[in-house]
């Protein structure tokens, strides 16, 4: 049986971040790319979010996945704002996405209700 990095080995981009809190407040994420080997230094949740789309849709690999790393560097309380803060970007991101789904079904039906008037029209101008 495959283990998770052999099935995919050679076509997974891994992401991997680690949380490092500053002194005498705030934080930085360590990112780490391992297609690149670039790293960065994220300084807001936004900014690691940013880095990570921009990875994905750079990539040539078919499949990715982001890790959390230890974060002994880090304080509790910073631990917990980035996980508030992911979450809080993940609802906002499924929304949009809710949102664009719902518009597209809106304009899907007032499409379809516009070629059912025409049809309807067309079958009336025939009698």
């Amino acid at each position: 049986m495959f283990g998770m990095d052999e099935e995919y080995e050679g076509t997974l981009l891994s992401i991997e971040a680690e949380i490092i809190s500053k002194e005498p407040e705030g934080f930085i994420i360590k990112v780490h790319n391992s297609e690149t080997g670039k790293t960065f230094e994220a300084q807001s949740v936004r900014e690691y979010a940013e880095f990570l789309v921009e990875s994905v849709n750079s990539s040539v690999m078919d499949n990715f996945v982001a890790k959390w790393l230890p974060s002994p560097n880090a304080r509790r309380r910073d631990i917990d704002l980035v996980g508030m803060q992911l979450g809080m970007m993940q609802r906002w991101m499924e929304e949009e996405i809710k949102q664009g789904t719902d518009d597209e079904l809106k304009k899907d039906l007032e499409d379809l209700q516009e070629y059912s008037k025409d049809e309807n029209d067309e079958k009336g101008s025939e009698k």
